[in-house]
């Protein structure tokens, strides 16, 4: 009696053993914590673009773990088990967009957790953690710069810009104006339409400035380049838009030339000008002088220069300039180049000395 008393004490002993540990295995709580590093920002350019430096919680409970790439829909993209697979994801791959990374901690049994499903449907004991976001964007075009041309003449009175507009589709984290001579050195960069339609381009002086509008990221070097030319990073410049301050005709070269009169034709060759974009005023033509200013003619091409004769002025020395100039110069009654009047801009004068 005592022996049977003692085996079934000792079956019931056994039996509430087992339920305990039942217990214990449906007492886990899976707990994936907190997942640490990022967020990332990559640019779709067709140059592969992985995440590094991620870190789960040393503290993270559940028998069976995982990574979860989604959408920002929650939709499943990828389930790298491990880290270094996760790593190994190309997310320019991917496309525009953006991409969560999360850590799973599950108990078995759980539903729903297959590429193509979506991680708000998932069913089980599971805990998913924070999410770290991953930003695709699209590689920055600063799209078309609309407005303008513009045409000033500097005369002491303030001139601005108005009705610059930019492409609605431009795409970039950063944007800036920048504003430019016409080598591409770098004058101004107005962050705003506002700040740009603020510049006073008559106090630039004579010349050429050129309007652009930027989108960039920040690995662009847009803060410490002089020149446009040398801009590096991912970025995109929109067209140029012209503003003339004139008038403005430019430094010539060529010359000087020295002739003999002796009865053989004498024509000058190879003018040229130092920056022939920078020629600005509505009209121009060229001008030739004697040394003491008086006017002997005004060609109005090069090619009409080049086609002087300079040996039938006899000996003596003529002096060859550009002008530009606007409608109310007086070159069509003037008799001597140091009485003109109005808005207008000369060059430099190259020297034809006849001997």
């Amino acid at each position: 009696m005592i022996k049977k008393m003692f085996l079934a004490v000792l079956a019931l002993s056994l039996i509430t053993s087992c339920s305990n540990d039942d217990d214990a295995v449906q007492a886990i709580v899976p707990n994936a914590g907190t997942l640490s590093g990022g967020p990332f920002t990559f640019v779709v350019d067709g140059t592969p673009d992985f995440v590094s430096g991620i870190t789960t919680d040393p503290n993270a409970v559940g028998t069976n773990r995982t990574f979860v790439v989604t959408d920002d829909q929650g939709n499943i993209l990828g389930l790298p088990p491990t880290n270094e697979a996760l790593q190994g994801v190309n997310f320019d791959g991917a496309g525009v967009g953006t991409c969560l990374i999360w850590y799973l901690r599950y108990e078995n049994g759980l539903q729903g957790l297959e590429e193509g499903q979506n991680a708000n449907d998932l069913q089980g004991n599971f805990d998913l953690s924070n999410s770290i976001t991953v930003n695709r964007l699209g590689a920055p075009d600063a799209g078309t710069l609309s407005g303008g041309p513009f045409n000033f003449i500097v005369d002491g009175t303030a001139d601005m810009v108005s009705g610059i507009s930019t492409d609605p589709n431009a795409v970039g984290t950063n944007r800036t104006f920048v504003i430019t001579d016409i080598n591409l050195n770098i004058l101004g960069t107005p962050g705003t339409l506002e700040m740009l339609e603020g510049v006073d381009f008559d106090g630039a002086g004579r010349g050429v400035c050129l309007i652009w509008y930027l989108r960039y990221e920040d690995d662009t070097n847009i803060a410490t380049v002089t020149n446009a030319a040398d801009l590096t990073g991912s970025f995109d410049l929109s067209n140029s838009i012209r503003v003339e301050r004139g008038p403005n005709a430019d430094v010539l070269t060529g010359g000087p030339f020295n002739f003999t009169v002796d009865g053989t034709p004498d024509m000058v060759s190879g003018i040229g000008f130092e920056n022939p974009d920078n020629r600005v005023g509505t009209n121009a033509t060229w001008v030739i002088t004697d040394d003491a200013g008086m006017i002997l003619g005004t060609p109005p091409t090069l090619a009409a220069v080049e086609g002087v004769d300079f040996d039938a002025a006899g000996t003596g020395v003529c002096l060859i300039w550009y002008l530009r100039y606007e409608d109310d110069t007086n070159i069509s009654t003037v008799t001597n180049a140091n009485d003109l009047t109005g808005t207008f801009h000369l060059s430099n004068s190259i020297t034809v000395t006849r001997n």
